[in-house]
């Protein structure tokens, strides 16, 4: 799946993304990198997951969003 289409990535921070639903422009959640690999926050910043790239970060978010 292209979740490019989907969220727009925003730079927050040093090693911080806010994820933003690319239609409505609402906040789906925030990655943060992490020496174990990207940490997922929810839009209430929830610790969701720690992956291994960005895409995975992308697919659990798009599952809770």
């Amino acid at each position: 799946m292209d979740y490019e289409q989907l969220f727009s990535v925003v730079g927050a921070g040093p090693a911080m993304w806010e994820v933003r639903h690319e239609v409505t422009n609402e906040l789906a959640g925030a990655i943060q990198r992490t020496p174990r690999g990207f940490l997922v926050r929810d839009d209430q910043a929830h610790p969701i997951g720690s992956f291994d790239s960005i895409t995975c970060a992308l697919e659990r978010l798009y599952e809770v969003a």
